[in-house]
């Protein structure tokens, strides 16, 4: 992702003063607009519908399988994530070997490497051999987009 390379700094006193001012400026506004639970949840669930999780550090995945559909719930316990809901209609039978949750690092490693966090998640889903979901969730664009609306108000 070429995003992250556009603004290439090499004074770290200048990157320290930027990700304090990330997180002190926008990241505390972040957290008085989060949504409730029920706002970004508006497909119930039980814990009896769950059909597969997956967690890496502090993200989660949890996938529900309801009749004709499976509901995908995407949580974080860090500010700058709200959570995300969306559904995908099945017609077959799905077995958990249809799904496949595969993280990654904003550079598209799937390795763990130690300051690296797989803050992305790619969500394959096949239905009858045929792939019917292939999404990524990105559990850190709402702090990306605040560290890049910082660089280009102070003109960088």
């Amino acid at each position: 992702m070429t995003e992250l390379c556009r603004y290439p700094i090499t004074n770290t006193g200048l990157k320290n003063d930027l990700i304090i001012m990330v997180f002190y400026g926008n990241l505390t506004d972040v957290r008085k607009e989060r949504r409730t639970h029920e706002e970004l949840f508006v497909v119930p669930v039980t814990r009896d519908e769950l059909f597969i999780s997956s967690e890496e550090g502090y993200n989660s995945i949890e996938i529900y399988k309801q009749e004709n559909k499976l509901v995908i719930n995407a949580q974080s316990e860090a500010a700058f994530f709200d959570g995300v809901q969306f559904t995908v209609e099945i017609e077959g039978e799905i077995a958990q070997e249809d799904v496949e949750i595969i993280w990654m690092t904003i550079g598209g490693n799937t390795e763990y490497v130690e300051g690296n966090d797989r803050i992305i998640a790619e969500i394959k889903i096949s239905d009858n051999d045929e792939l019917i979901c292939d999404t990524k969730i990105n559990f850190a664009k709402k702090a990306i987009d605040a560290i890049e609306d910082v660089l280009e108000r102070n003109g960088m």
